[in-house]
């Protein structure tokens, strides 16, 4: 159970009064709902609902979470956060399990999350019972993220769990769809109101009141069964000269009683217990202690006793009645009544409420007050206090709110707040305006150069956590790393201030996927993502930061060219999540799946690999958590599978999907023109060579230029142009250039590790050396890209080359280069569901009868300039025989002569 008693208050499962009126009509129908998804308790205030709930659930063996919503709770996280809190009523463990998946460097999603919450053996109860999870008061919620979660857990909703809502008006879910599959019970105004023989035996027999059965009947009929408006007439009757009089002339419209509950009941309470409601009307929580400072009085206790024998609306929240709340009708009218008759004493009620809470150290609760007593000097240096507490707890709109809300010059004034402001800006997305806080405090702090004093040594160094967050979101990877050394170097690890230890994390992974980025994979790179992995281990708090630092590490090991140990890491990453459900709910980050099947569609494993690609497409749903280039991840990958098995037009909806969902969110220009790069590949593979050849023209490159890692694949891609230029118009000699291009990008790539990169790089080397002429250098080319591909098991990198890179693994099997690997390579082209290959021709599809193996053999001999005797002493056959293969050769490919058929085989990378 949790330890924070404010929080309890939420959790309490009201207990029903002593003298209740019991209502089997409505229990039956309530038991029987639990066949069904979802019980919707829709009705006004006043009309019992949660006193309906409490008699069924205390009458009935089922195991009940409660959760009692309020306004606070529509930030998402904090919601989750009670969530997690209520069923850990279930499960003390659960917290313990889940409360990290919190953290704001995870930003999990919301429908995941509660897809885990739920899938909790825990949550699942009793075999052969059932769980319900009664919300009471959804009405306050009104998130749209919140109400979208709630319509995705009713559709994956387990059948041992059952979902209550008690709210005022309807939500925003699908109840059409809902009532349609019979997946819906509905009590609503016309279910919940008292019939009369339930207004008799609430006004005879549990108020007391000597009514005739037809005083009963019409004090029904004019209250229509409102619950609410029988008790205030009830209360007045109690010391009433002429009861019959007053019921003649009652009317129980809601807004009579409003009028009534201030000229009636507030009027006829002595005038201590008058002042006592009014003053705490202004708390959502009332204890006789936070009571005792508000009111200035030290008979909390009595008053509250006295309102609770007495029935006036006041709602214990704990079996040991410490706190409590006042009906939500009643208080809204106390609350009016206060400020139509004591405005000025407003401001000093709540300041009185916000040093109780700052005395008990509950900074957060105490923040609103100060707000509300217009004293925004205590207001900031509360948030101060708590920022910490909401940081952690990813409550980011709160703060943001409640900056809003103080003024300016005060926020530039306090360079611990402007730095708040800045890290709830930064993550919520609001890149510019985070920038401009944080130039403020480095203005305030100086040239943070040689700080000494500890306190501006600290902030600084946070300051430069978060310039390193932006420059690695603005794609500036050089200045991220230097910048998170430099944080790490002011934040010491011992350091105990707050933010420090989740700025020192942030640090860390900004520098760890940096080197992801700008390429950098040597040992000493490894070495620090180990570094940071066993930093994040040191926390309970960072688990899901440890399974996220892992995913770098896999990718990572992916760039070394070690896709054994790649699987290997991400093994590990998945045993830092042992429940499989989880994995969806991590920092709303599909990125394991994204890697992992990308590293699967390497290996041909082509299904498995839609399977985990699309299990992260799901997660990703139309977040904006995500990082661009983690994201791109997936796309690309998603993209390179679907071309893979031949369906180049979804590949190309993938992309303009992807460039849908970044448009409006600031990406880096360079990630924008890798997706452009992609298209024109995939344009180039479609035979679309004019296309690719205007990206090519419009991209600006040049085979002379300067390459670098973030750029690489494009720059292959040019080179992948200019091959097939080059075929398609014999013109071998003019790839020089390229192979200069190529050999650049081969030095880097062998410089920074990134072996993955040096197979790519040598297979389109070997192309162009083949289109140029030099079979001889290809094929060393090629033999030593099997040499590094053989271990690792690639596949996808050579088969996408295409139908010219079959034709030289053909010519490498035929000299015995890598035999065994270059058979597989060869078998995976036409086993079955693993894929074809890439055409990358512009004329492939003219092609009507493919040719045989054999025809492939003669042809390749007519390439090397072998005559039809030399051919024939080569494979055994006769000189007619080869002759016979020629004439077919020609046929296949339209062509009257063996010159023509060899430019057109080159054309089509038979060669």
């Amino acid at each position: 159970m949790p330890t924070d008693p404010l929080l309890a208050t939420k959790l309490h499962i009201p207990r029903p009064r002593p003298q209740l009126v019991h209502r089997p009509r409505l229990i039956q129908r309530l038991q029987q709902s639990l066949q069904r998804p979802l019980t919707l308790l829709s009705a006004p205030a006043g009309f019992g609902k949660s006193t309906l709930l409490a008699d069924w659930l205390a009458s009935s063996a089922i195991p009940v979470v409660w959760l009692s919503l309020e306004p606070s709770d529509n930030e998402p996280i904090r919601f989750l956060s009670s969530l997690i809190a209520a069923l850990q009523t279930c499960d003390p463990q659960l917290e313990t399990r889940l409360q990290a998946l919190l953290h704001p460097l995870h930003s999990p999603s919301l429908e995941a999350m509660l897809a885990v919450l739920l899938n909790e053996p825990a949550v699942q109860g009793i075999e052969q019972h059932h769980l319900v999870l009664v919300l009471e008061d959804y009405q306050v919620i009104t998130a749209a993220s919140i109400h979208h979660a709630f319509s995705f857990l009713l559709d994956h909703l387990l059948p041992e769990v059952h979902l209550v809502l008690a709210t005022r008006k309807d939500p925003p879910l699908p109840l059409a769809r809902l009532r349609g599959q019979n997946a819906l019970v509905e009590l609503r105004a016309a279910d919940l109101q008292f019939t009369q023989e339930e207004t008799a035996t609430y006004l005879v027999e549990v108020m007391g009141l000597p009514l005739s059965a037809e005083q009963s009947a019409l004090l029904q009929a004019r209250t229509e069964g409102w619950i609410t408006g029988l008790h205030l007439a009830a209360l007045s009757l109690l010391d009433h000269d002429d009861p019959a009089g007053f019921i003649a002339a009652f009317s129980g419209s809601h807004r009579y009683v409003v009028d009534y509950l201030l000229e009636e009941v507030l009027s006829r309470q002595p005038s201590g217990i008058q002042d006592f409601l009014l003053q705490t009307s202004i708390l959502e929580r009332l204890s006789a202690p936070l009571c005792d400072a508000v009111c200035a009085t030290n008979e909390s206790q009595a008053q509250l006793d006295f309102l609770e024998r007495a029935n006036l609306f006041l709602t214990p929240l704990d079996d040991e009645r410490q706190w409590y709340r006042y009906h939500h009708l009643f208080v809204q009218v106390l609350r009016q009544c206060l400020q139509q008759t004591a405005p000025t004493l407003v401001p000093t009620l709540h300041s009185r409420a916000s040093r109780w809470y700052e005395q008990h150290e509950r900074f957060a609760e105490a923040v609103p007050h100060a707000l509300a007593a217009s004293a925004p000097e205590e207001a900031a240096r509360l948030i101060e206090q708590c920022a910490e507490e909401l940081v952690s707890g990813n409550q980011m709109q709160t703060l943001c709110e409640w900056l809003h809300a103080l003024p300016e010059s005060l926020i530039l004034a306090r360079p611990a707040l402007c730095l708040i402001h800045a890290l709830a800006l930064l993550y919520t997305n609001y890149w510019e305006a985070a920038s401009t806080r944080l130039q403020l405090v480095e203005q305030s702090l100086g040239s943070g150069e040689d700080v000494q004093d500890e306190h501006q040594r600290v902030l600084q160094g946070q300051v430069v956590a978060c310039w390193s967050m932006l420059a690695r979101l603005s794609g500036d990877l050089e200045s991220c790393v230097a910048l998170a050394q430099q944080a790490l170097d002011l934040l010491l690890e011992t350091e105990r201030a707050p933010l420090t230890h989740m700025a020192r994390a942030a640090a860390m992974l900004s520098a760890a996927r940096a080197y992801l980025v700008s390429g950098d994979v040597t040992p000493a790179s490894e070495y620090r993502l180990a570094e940071t992995v066993a930093f994040t281990r040191a926390s309970a708090n960072y688990r899901l930061l440890t399974f996220r630092v892992l995913i770098l590490l896999a990718r990572l090991q992916v760039l070394q060219g070690r896709l054994h140990q790649a699987a290997v890491t991400y093994e590990e990453a998945g045993q830092e999540v042992p429940r499989p459900e989880e994995l969806q709910v991590v920092a709303n980050n599909p990125i394991y799946y994204f890697g992992l099947g990308d590293l699967l569609r390497e290996w041909n494993d082509l299904e498995t690999a839609e399977q985990h690609l699309a299990q992260g497409m799901n997660l990703m749903r139309d977040t904006l958590s995500v990082d661009a280039d983690e994201l791109w991840l997936g796309y690309a990958a998603l993209a390179r599978l679907q071309h893979a098995r031949g369906r180049d037009d979804q590949a190309l909806a993938t992309l303009d999907t992807f460039m849908q969902l970044v448009q409006h969110r600031h990406v880096a220009p360079a990630l924008l023109s890798q997706v452009a790069a992609l298209r024109a590949y995939l344009e180039l593979a479609q035979g679309q060579l004019q296309a690719a050849s205007h990206w090519l023209e419009a991209s600006g490159l040049s085979a002379t230029d300067a390459p670098s890692y973030p750029r690489e694949q494009e720059y292959l891609t040019l080179a992948r142009v200019r091959i097939a230029e080059a075929r398609a118009t014999q013109t071998g000699p003019g790839l020089l250039a390229v192979l200069g291009l190529l050999d650049r990008l081969l030095a880097q790539a062998e410089a920074n590790r990134r072996m993955h990169s040096v197979l790519e790089i040598l297979l389109v080397r070997a192309l162009a050396l083949e289109v140029q002429g030099d079979r001889t250098a290809a094929l060393a080319t090629l033999a030593r890209a099997l040499t590094l591909g053989e271990s690792e098991g690639y596949v996808r990198l050579f088969l996408d080359e295409g139908l010219a890179m079959v034709a030289l693994l053909r010519e490498a099997q035929r000299h015995s280069l890598a035999p065994g690997y270059s058979a597989k390579l060869l078998e995976a082209v036409s086993e079955p569901g693993a894929g074809g290959v890439s055409v990358l021709t512009p004329t492939a599809s003219s092609l009507v009868e493919p040719l045989t193996e054999r025809e492939h053999e003669v042809l390749q001999l007519l390439a090397d300039g072998a005559s039809n005797r030399e051919i024939a002493r080569r494979l055994i056959l006769s000189i007619g025989t080869v002759k016979k293969y020629v004439y077919n050769i020609c046929s296949k490919l339209s062509v009257q002569s063996r010159t023509r058929a060899l430019a057109r085989a080159r054309a089509l990378h038979l060669l």
